[in-house]
């Protein structure tokens, strides 16, 4: 109920559930709530001015939006009246609360009640002005509840009567009440409101009062889902859970109601729906009793952050009868909610979660009721850590099925969390436990992982080791690796690729693309045909390949990009659909500073892996090398390297006494070169590995144009390919001059990379015989590294460094390390 749109969305959602009995209950407006608290807030402090100036705004907030919204008539005229009265009672309120300097709960509530009752007539007008009967019901004439006001407990029986007396004349008349949600009327006569999720409570008091068909509550996310999405990229949305599943996740952080909402309908059959507002046509879950366990037993995970765990523990409570009593009858005297109980069968100790916010006054409290023990030692004294996180596992089907608390526990050992308390009912509908809050977002990941929770609606212990590919890209490496994948394997690890994306599309099958369809969809690339034109393909960019696959529940899922374009867009949205990365695309790593390194943030902040050994020497374990070396605590001081193998075999022929063009053409045929072999002459592919080097030892700038030394001769850069191809043999002698050059100085040229924390040079030099960079022959790589360790003598890596059959190879070995870990 944001503004007028929404409000219009709203009356639309209404009608699209037809024309039967409905009644309906509103929130107050986007941010009105904390808007009302906040004026009086000022007013109690004395800041009357700045109240009344808040009060103004959103008095004008609800003008415009009633103007948006109504047509100039009666209608608008009483919406305007009513804004008018409400306001005016505000500003007098306001003034009133100058002299108390005190906002009891009862006035906070009356300021706060205002927002609904304003929100549910706008749309009761503008619902009786589209031409469906409509009336404004004031939730007071329909709500009954007790006095604790700002946390009020609904009265159940008077409710019903008192719901049923006002809306089923209504009803009966083809009228469609509108009810404010989140308030009631206290024994007191003054208006009371229920508290967090009061809205939702009351819609669910209202249809047990008049014994509905269903409750549908319309809210900014999807349903309920498998996690939190913004930890569990995977997260998925539930189809239907059972009360005390939905109620588990609800106390346990879900944000999507608040638990007291359940309640109500406990015993009715009155089935609960949770559906996106914003796409009314989506299912979203469905929450009843109707729901049994099944063979998935894990539904959801749950977690409650900014915890404290409270420890009293002493030999003297041992046999004692009351001291959990005493425990939890001080916690109650101050209202602070408890939302973890573990204690030892020993009775040794009890240990509980708090709001991390209240553990202060728990400690307190409890220090304060056993101050006797602690005096005599009988209790150690009452003991606070801070930090911790509640995990919450839940299940209808837990139940009677083995091995599920053990798939929880392996699943946090091997993450390496530590779990500092546990809490399990007989009934297995809850495994909840508390670790350090800063794993909890891995603690949750691993957990959602373990139990397949991405297969929508639920989950059982994963078997180990299938893992799904999605090659982005579809040349020469892609098509390789569509006939390595599917045979490969690393102990019990399975893989299989399910998708394959070119720039026009995509071909996509869940169940793995078979080697006999993938070489057919590469011969037909091979023939010049795109993925979209084959059998089965679908025509889209990849960024809308990525997130259709993304929407699928796929097994540790890993997004393999062997393109050469700019893809970090697209990896993003991998990152978010649950994707581990390979890459062998070095732009999106050696792209500017910001981006690469936002990329890199971006899967650690979704706890998602990213490998890329392939961008630098392509089968060499570059990569591998240097964080070894970094684990093992050496210090990297310098990377030097050969890293084109179509330069090294390039100047090694020439070396050896051919001649330029032709050693050129010889590595054309080999497919050593680019399709225009000046974008391997350019040395830019080279700065792009030294960059990507530079950047793990901590270099945080760009590549500066100066600082790589291009080999196309000045007068070919205009040329085009087939110009420059022809006049090949123009650039013999030059080349000639400068290998004769380095052979009269006992040097051969190699063209080498050297990088460091502070700099980056690329270029043609003359290296010494003794050089290991001298030794080179044919495509091979050589890579230096000069550490604290290795300084006299540097670690040397020396391999294949070029063509599509070592890439792919190093991309699958990327591919197998991520599938068996």
């Amino acid at each position: 109920m944001a503004d007028a749109r929404a409000i219009r969305h709203a009356a639309a959602v209404l009608g699209e559930a037809g024309d039967g009995p409905a009644v309906v209950v509103v929130s107050a407006m986007a941010g009105v709530t904390d808007a009302l608290l906040s004026i009086g807030d000022l007013a109690a402090r004395g800041e009357t001015a700045a109240a009344l100036e808040h009060s103004a705004a959103l008095r004008a907030r609800h003008v415009e939006t009633a103007k948006g919204l109504l047509a100039a008539g009666p209608r608008r005229a009483e919406m305007l009246a009513s804004v008018a009265e409400a306001f005016g009672e505000l500003d007098g309120l306001v003034r009133s609360l100058r002299f108390v300097r005190e906002l009891t709960p009862r006035t906070s509530d009356v300021v706060v009640s205002r927002g609904e009752r304003l929100s549910a007539l706008l749309l009761a007008l503008h619902v009786a002005e589209a031409g469906r009967a409509a009336r404004f019901v004031d939730a007071t004439e329909v709500v009954h509840c007790d006095d604790h006001f700002g946390q009020a407990s609904p009265d159940y029986a008077r409710t019903d009567r008192a719901a049923q007396r006002a809306l089923r004349p209504l009803l009966a008349k083809g009228i469609v009440p509108v009810v404010p949600g989140f308030l009631g009327l206290a024994p007191t006569g003054d208006v009371a409101t229920l508290g967090r999720g009061g809205s939702d409570l009351t819609a669910a008091l209202l249809a047990r009062a008049l014994g509905a068909a269903g409750v549908s509550l319309w809210k900014d996310v999807p349903g309920f889902l498998t996690a939190d999405p913004r930890v569990v990229p995977d997260a998925r949305v539930i189809p239907a859970l059972h009360t005390r599943e939905a109620a588990e996740l609800a106390y346990y952080g879900a944000k999507v109601l608040h638990p007291r909402a359940l309640t109500p309908l406990a015993g009715k059959r009155i089935p609960l729906r949770v559906r996106p507002f914003a796409d009314p046509s989506a299912p979203g879950s469905e929450v009843s009793d109707r729901v049994s366990a099944d063979r998935l037993p894990v539904k959801a995970i749950s977690s409650a952050g900014g915890q404290a765990l409270v420890t009293v523990a002493g030999n003297g409570m041992l046999g004692v009868p009351g001291i959990a009593a005493r425990t939890f009858a001080a916690l109650q005297a101050r209202r602070i909610s408890v939302s973890l109980i573990s204690q030892a069968s020993s009775e040794h100790s009890i240990c509980f979660s708090v709001p991390e916010a209240r553990a202060a006054e728990a400690r307190t409290a409890l220090a304060a009721e056993f101050r006797d023990e602690i005096a005599r030692r009988e209790i150690d004294g009452v003991e606070v850590r801070h930090g911790m996180a509640a995990l919450a596992v839940v299940g209808l089907g837990m139940a009677g099925t083995p091995g599920v608390a053990a798939g929880v526990f392996s699943a946090l050992a091997s993450a390496d969390i530590n779990i500092v308390a546990i809490a399990q009912g007989s009934s297995e509908l809850n495994i909840s436990v508390v670790v350090d809050g800063a794993q909890a977002a891995e603690a949750q990941r691993r957990v959602h992982a373990a139990f397949q929770l991405a297969r929508i609606g639920g989950g059982t212990v994963a078997r180990p080791g299938r893992t799904d590919v999605v090659l982005l890209g579809f040349g020469q490496i892609g098509r390789l690796l569509g006939q390595l994948v599917p045979t490969a394997g690393r102990g019990q690890a399975e893989l299989r690729i399910v998708a394959a994306i070119d720039r026009s599309g995509l071909v996509f099958d869940p169940r793995g693309l078979s080697k006999s369809r993938l070489a057919r969809l590469a011969a037909e690339k091979e023939r010049g045909r795109s993925l979209a034109e084959a059998p089965g393909g679908l025509a889209c960019t990849p960024a809308e390949a990525v997130a259709r696959v993304g929407e699928r529940a796929l097994s540790r899922p890993i997004l393999v990009d062997v393109t050469a374009d700019e893809t970090t867009p697209v990896l993003a949205l991998g990152l978010e659909a649950g994707m581990d990365l390979v890459l062998a695309n070095k732009r999106p790593l050696a792209g500017p500073a910001a981006g690469a390194r936002a990329l890199r943030l971006a899967a650690e902040a979704v706890g998602r892996r990213l490998k890329h050994e392939t961008t630098v020497g392509a089968g060499l374990p570059v990569i591998d090398t240097f964080h070894k070396l970094l684990e093992s605590g050496d210090r990297i001081e310098r990377i030097e390297g050969c890293l084109s193998g179509t330069l090294g075999f390039l100047l090694w022929e020439i070396g050896r006494g051919r001649r330029f063009s032709e050693a050129l053409r010889i590595a054309m045929a080999e497919g050593y070169t680019e399709p225009d072999p000046r974008d391997d002459l350019s040395g830019m592919d080279v700065g792009r590995k030294a960059l990507i080097l530079a950047r793990l030892l901590g270099y945080g700038g760009e590549l500066p144009a100066s600082a790589v030394e291009s080999l196309v001769p000045a007068k070919a850069r205009a040329l085009d390919r087939k110009a420059f191809l022809d006049r090949l043999e123009e650039f013999d002698a030059a080349w000639e001059q400068r290998a004769a050059q380095a052979a009269h100085e006992g040097r051969v040229l190699r063209y080498v990379a050297t990088v460091t924390r502070s700099a980056i040079e690329v270029g043609l030099r003359a290296v010494d015989r003794q050089s290991p960079f001298a030794a080179l022959k044919g495509a091979d790589n050589t890579v230096v590294f000069t550490t604290k360790r290795y300084h006299t003598n540097p670690l040397v890596i020396t391999g294949p460094g070029a063509g599509p059959a070592v890439t792919a190879a190093g991309v699958l070995n990327d591919i197998l390390a991520l599938a068996g870990a």
